[in-house]
């Protein structure tokens, strides 16, 4: 979601702290203490690496190049929307089960020797070009006839609103439109000659670090794709240096998590057109005249019902929680709901075209059968592979053992290590900007400015 008081708090925030060099101050000083109770930068913040080209992205980037910085904008798909850019092009599947948190969303491609280059064709490695371009570009989770869950007025991008005959609630090609506009609109667009210097599309962020020797900047190293018009692809490595690096892109981008049931595995590895995650997910004619069940997400389920034959729906339940049944409601009438699904018995043959063979045990100890297909809806994790050496996967939920490094991404179901205004307080010069971790900053921001500036 867009919320336009929250992006402009955050790129309010990024332009005060690297711009006038404000320094962040400790929670735990007062306002009278002297100036060594404030985090001093170490060196003047000029050159800034923005991550992401969704709204978050644009917003920022092109603020701060108002503001006179000397910017870089790495996006690895090839065009702008971030999580809203709609394509038919699917994500590859995840790993089954998921990998280590720290590779969860991709496994970082470095070579030895940077910079360097190579042409890839069908079959090099055991892999199609077509798989190596959404290996590395991770199509978003959108699907064709997804609709916004919010009114527009709470989606638009600060100071740029949505024309007035815009219905409340928006298709997603009506949001990934107004995005692509804005982007042009500030010269940020992948075919926008303005800011060519500033923008890098079809590029990935393998490594983003603070290497010992080069004045305590951050390198990033990156990976662009370039898909030649023979068939081949172009892959090029290359590294930049940055004093600052902003965090733009949100988690539905991340990493795909996928469950550990008994024998979802070798489900997933024998029939993979027919046990997916959601993400993968596109359009409802595809499962026309057939049942589908499993782990489905009210969007996807109420989307399929006009077209499948049936839909089920798998849900964990808990008895002490409200949330189950106010969510039950939001789903169409004629979807069926079990229990959550605790095993995956009768694997079929290779060969199969359904999932009849298939018996679902459920919690409740009952079985359930007769699929022909299974969504996975179960969500994503935060992980940012190129954050070398600020995950820490032994750390669960909320707990805070004490740690020489303090991790940012832990069991990937939230971020941590934050100050309230998106820095990370061990180096404020990488900054994290999506609107969920600072929600309050909505309230603070006009006031912040008129008191700072």
């Amino acid at each position: 979601m867009l919320v336009p008081s929250l992006i402009r708090a955050c790129l309010l925030y990024a332009v005060i702290a690297f711009g006038s060099q404000r320094p962040l101050r400790s929670e735990n000083v007062n306002a009278g203490s002297s100036d060594e109770a404030y985090y001093q930068l170490p060196s003047e913040i000029r050159r800034v690496a923005v991550i992401g080209a969704g709204p978050t992205g644009l917003v920022i980037t092109s603020t701060l190049i108002q503001h006179g910085f000397e910017v870089r904008m790495f996006e690895r798909a090839p065009n702008p929307g971030g999580v809203w850019q709609y394509t038919d092009k699917t994500p590859v599947p995840p790993s089954f089960p998921n990998r280590p948190i720290e590779t969860m969303a991709y496994v970082p491609d470095i070579p030895v020797q940077l910079p360097t280059s190579r042409i890839y064709k069908d079959g090099d490695d055991g892999l199609t070009v077509d798989w190596r371009i959404r290996e590395h570009w991770a199509p978003s989770p959108v699907w064709k006839y997804m609709k916004t869950t919010a009114p527009h007025q709470l989606m638009t991008i600060p100071d740029v609103p949505y024309p007035r005959n815009m219905p409340w609630k928006l298709n997603q090609m009506d949001v990934n439109r107004y995005i692509r506009q804005y982007a042009s609109s500030v010269g940020l667009n992948s075919n926008d000659e303005e800011h060519a210097n500033v923008t890098a599309y079809w590029t990935r962020v393998e490594r983003a670090e603070k290497i010992p020797g080069t004045d305590k900047r951050w390198t990033l190293t990156l990976r662009r794709l370039t898909p030649l018009r023979d068939g081949t692809l172009e892959v090029t490595w290359w590294q930049e240096q940055f004093d600052a690096v902003v965090v733009g892109n949100s988690a539905e981008n991340d990493a795909a998590w996928v469950p550990s049931v008994p024998g979802l595995k070798e489900l997933a590895e024998t029939l993979p057109e027919h046990v997916f995650h959601s993400r993968q997910y596109r359009q409802p004619h595809d499962f026309i005249d057939k049942a589908r069940g499993g782990f489905s997400g009210i969007g996807i389920a109420n989307d399929l019902i006009a077209h499948a034959k049936s839909v089920t729906v798998s849900t964990r339940e808990n008895a002490s929680s409200p949330v189950v049944p106010a969510l039950r409601s939001m789903f169409h009438k004629n979807v069926t709901h079990i229990p959550e699904i605790v095993h995956f018995d009768g694997l079929p043959s290779a060969s199969a075209e359904s999932l009849h063979e298939v018996t679902l045990t459920l919690a409740n100890g009952t079985t359930a059968s007769g699929f022909d297909t299974i969504i996975l809806a179960t969500g994503h994790r935060r992980s940012l592979p190129y954050l070398v050496g600020l995950h820490n996967s032994t750390i669960r939920g909320r707990d805070e053992p004490e740690t020489v490094v303090d991790p940012i991404i832990t069991d990937g179901t939230h971020v941590r290590s934050l100050h309230w205004t998106g820095h990370y307080i061990a180096d404020p010069t990488l900054l994290f900007c999506n609107g969920a971790h600072i929600e309050f900053l909505a309230h603070l921001s006009q006031h912040f400015i008129q008191k700072r500036l």
